[in-house]
C-alpha cells in the first residue's frame, strides 16, 4: 500500500476554542484527511479528542499533538519556543507544513522546510518586526503564502507564483437539517459581538421594527449594550456543531458589518474579511441581508444571492428586512442562488486548491 503523504498543520491554539480561527483549522484538517493525507496538527494544548470532535462536528481521522502540557497564552518568547519544539521533532523532510503561526513559518523557512503560511489579517507587533527582519535578510525565499483576501498582498507584495488567494469555506454536509416550522418574522445573527460587527445597528433596527424579532447568538461578555428592546433575544455562544440546527429555524440572516471591524486583540479586519458566518448562512439556504462592502462582493451579489444595503442606512435596512419575509419568487431566487454559490466554497475544494498550489511550487 502506498504511504500517505504527510501534512503538518501548525496553529497557535488551545483546543477547544471559541474562535473562528479554531473552526477553520479543525475543518481544514478534517478535509485534508478526507483527501487521504496523513495529517498531524500541532497546537499549544488540547483536551479530550471526543469533546473536540463533538464541538466542531468533525470525524477526526488526524493526530493532534500538544506542544505544552497545559492551557497557556503565547507571548513572543513562547511563540519562539513553540516553533522550535515543533521543528525539533523527527518529521520527514518531504512533509508539507501549513501554518497559521507567523513565527513558526519564519523559522521553518529558515530551515528550508516546505512551508505555506496562511494569513487572515495584517501582521502586527513583534511578529511584524521579525518578519521584516527575515525578509530584508533574504531568509524567507522558501516561504509561500495563502491570503484570505487579495488586499493582503497589497501589503506584502509577494510574487504571484508564491501565493494563492482562498476565501473561507463550509462543509455542506453539516447543514443537512430540514425544518418545516420556521420562526415567523425573526431575523438571526450568529457571531462575535466585537466592535464593528453591527450589533448597535441591530438594536436600532429592532426599535424601528417592533413586529419583527431579532435573535443574536454570541459571547455575552463582549456585548456592551445593556438596554434592549423587547423584540431582541440574546443567546450565549454556542458550539459550532449546533449552528446548522439553529440556522434551520430561521429564514433571514443579518450581516450588518460596519466600515471598521475589530477582531481579537488589536487586529482590524474590515479590509480582509471572508466571514465564516457568510458561508454558513448560504449553506443553510437563508436570505442574507448584508452591508454593502467591497471586501466580500466577489461572493455576495446584490439581488442575486443576497440583499446588500449601505452601512447604517437604517430605513433601507428596515425595508429590506420587511421584504425578506415575503413569500415570493425573488426571495426563493435569492436563497437558491446563495446555495448554488456556496457549493464553490467547500473545505474539500479549498484543500484541493492548496494541494495543487503546493505541487506547483515544491515539485520541480
Amino acid at each position: 500500500m502506498q504511504e500517505k503523504k504527510k501534512i503538518c498543520y501548525v496553529a497557535e491554539l488551545n483546543l477547544p476554542s471559541k474562535s473562528a480561527y479554531s473552526i477553520h483549522v479543525m475543518k481544514m484538517c478534517e478535509a485534508f484527511s478526507k483527501l487521504n493525507y496523513d495529517i498531524n496538527l500541532f497546537v499549544i494544548n488540547n483536551k479530550d479528542i471526543k469533546i473536540i470532535n463533538k464541538i466542531y462536528n468533525i470525524n477526526n481521522k488526524f493526530k493532534i499533538f500538544s506542544i505544552f502540557n497545559k492551557f497557556i497564552l503565547l507571548n513572543f518568547i513562547l511563540r519562539i519556543i513553540f516553533s522550535l519544539k515543533i521543528l525539533s521533532k523527527k518529521i520527514d523532510q518531504d512533509a508539507l507544513f501549513i501554518s497559521r503561526s507567523i513565527i513558526f513559518s519564519l523559522f521553518a523557512s529558515f530551515f528550508k522546510r516546505k512551508i505555506i503560511l496562511e494569513l487572515h489579517h495584517e501582521i502586527t507587533g513583534f511578529s511584524k518586526i521579525i518578519y521584516l527582519l527575515f525578509k530584508n535578510l533574504n531568509l524567507i525565499k522558501n516561504l509561500k503564502f495563502i491570503f484570505l483576501n487579495k488586499n493582503l498582498n497589497h501589503i506584502y507584495k509577494i510574487k504571484e507564483k508564491n501565493f494563492i488567494i482562498l476565501d473561507d469555506a463550509v462543509n455542506l454536509g453539516d447543514f443537512k437539517y430540514k425544518n418545516n416550522s420556521k420562526l415567523e418574522k425573526t431575523c438571526v445573527y450568529i457571531g462575535s459581538f466585537f466592535e464593528g460587527k453591527g450589533i448597535e445597528q441591530i438594536f436600532r433596527l429592532a426599535k424601528k421594527n417592533r413586529k419583527i424579532t431579532f435573535h443574536l447568538y454570541g459571547e455575552k461578555k463582549y456585548l456592551k449594550l445593556k438596554k434592549k428592546e423587547k423584540n431582541i433575544r440574546i443567546f450565549n455562544y454556542v458550539n459550532y456543531s449546533k449552528i446548522p440546527k439553529i440556522l434551520s429555524k430561521y429564514d433571514v440572516a443579518l450581516m450588518p458589518y460596519q466600515e471598521k471591524v475589530k477582531g481579537r486583540g488589536s487586529i482590524w479586519l474590515q479590509n480582509y474579511m471572508s466571514p465564516l458566518k457568510m458561508f454558513d448562512y448560504m449553506a443553510a439556504n437563508m436570505i442574507i441581508i448584508a452591508s454593502n462592502l467591497k471586501v466580500y462582493k466577489h461572493i455576495l451579489k446584490n439581488d442575486f444571492n443576497c440583499i446588500l444595503v449601505n452601512v447604517n442606512e437604517d430605513e433601507k435596512w428596515s425595508k429590506a428586512i420587511q421584504l425578506a419575509f415575503k413569500k415570493n419568487y425573488k426571495n426563493t431566487y435569492l436563497r437558491q442562488n446563495a446555495y448554488k454559490t456556496v457549493k464553490k466554497y467547500t473545505w474539500d475544494k479549498r484543500c484541493q486548491r492548496i494541494i495543487h498550489f503546493s505541487k506547483e511550487i515544491y515539485i520541480k
